[in-house]
């Protein structure tokens, strides 16, 4: 996913993006500009996550529940993946199986690219643009404590 977006022209300064994959031990250090409103300011602090073995119906019956548009994909108790609905929709649309058979640990959309807490509003926007995705979640060490949605930037300038 990041080799085929590497030609899309925003720049992103490396110190703002974080990723993980399951072959990541440590977390990259995420650092961002101290001046200007940061994300913690407009994330979704209650997060939703489901375990790497349950499957694709798991995750679509939660994100029914839950009315949300995506789930953290956890293994041991720790971020790897997302599967947003879009992911699941195509997913399901174009194999020739039962959403009961499929696994997350295989469907999840990896690396996880995330941000940090202190990222600003303008690095946030630009990650969820040179990615093409509408969800970033937000991490402390591996700990998830926000989701910033490209609806939540929407809202921020609605009433900024």
């Amino acid at each position: 996913m990041v080799m085929a977006l590497a030609a899309h022209h925003v720049d992103i300064p490396h110190k703002t993006l974080g990723m993980i994959d399951d072959t990541t031990k440590d977390l990259p250090k995420v650092v961002s500009n101290p001046d200007g409103i940061t994300v913690s300011s407009i994330m979704t602090r209650n997060v939703v996550t489901i375990d790497h073995t349950k499957t694709a119906h798991d995750a679509a019956v939660l994100m029914m529940e839950k009315r949300i548009g995506c789930v953290i994909i956890t293994a041991y108790g720790k971020p790897f993946g997302i599967v947003t609905e879009r992911d699941l929709a195509r997913i399901v649309a174009t194999l020739n199986m039962s959403n009961k058979c499929l696994i997350l640990s295989y469907l999840a959309s990896r690396p996880l690219i995330y941000a940090n807490p202190t990222v600003t509003i303008q690095e946030a926007a630009n990650i969820l643009a040179r990615y093409n995705i509408d969800h970033l979640p937000v991490l402390e060490g591996d700990k998830i404590v926000g989701m910033v949605t490209t609806r939540d930037l929407a809202m921020y300038l609605l009433y900024a």
